[in-house]
């Protein structure tokens, strides 16, 4: 016997991420662009410093910059959310998707495998095309002064 679905309020709610190709080689590319500046720039040091990583696994001092350079951009990028007016932006998702993958890295070990190596190529790239790409166009318009 079939049963019809009344529930209708979860209409408009559900939320289709795609997954995309991860490039290869890992190097950023346009089709990666959030139209800021600053974060635009920061995610071509998130992904060099993701390679680095991967051509050295065993090197403490690269794995100690990829975490800083991950944490850095994490609380600039939260820290712009502050400025999209009338909450357009679920700053709360944003956020706990970035403490997981902290929470998913933080207690690797060098050498650093090829499956933590994919597993952070993959998050960045899915996280700013599915998370990222959702402030796109929110931000305030910024004009040089005079």
């Amino acid at each position: 016997q079939h049963i019809k679905n009344t529930d209708h309020a979860y209409r408009g709610k559900l939320y289709l991420r795609r997954h995309y190709v991860v490039p290869e080689p890992y190097v950023w590319d346009t089709s990666f662009t959030v139209d800021i500046k600053q974060m635009d720039d920061e995610h071509v040091g998130l992904f060099n410093v993701v390679r680095e990583m991967e051509a050295n696994p065993g090197d403490k001092g690269t794995w100690d910059k990829l975490m800083n350079l991950y944490l850095e951009h994490f609380a600039h990028e939260e820290d712009l959310f502050t400025q999209i007016k009338e909450q357009k932006h679920d700053i709360a998702d944003h956020r706990n998707r970035h403490l997981g993958l902290m929470k998913t890295i933080k207690g690797a070990v060098l050498p650093i495998t090829k499956e933590i190596t994919q597993f952070i190529k993959n998050w960045l790239a899915q996280h700013i095309k599915n998370t990222d790409f959702t402030y796109k166009g929110k931000m305030p318009k910024l004009y040089a002064v005079p």
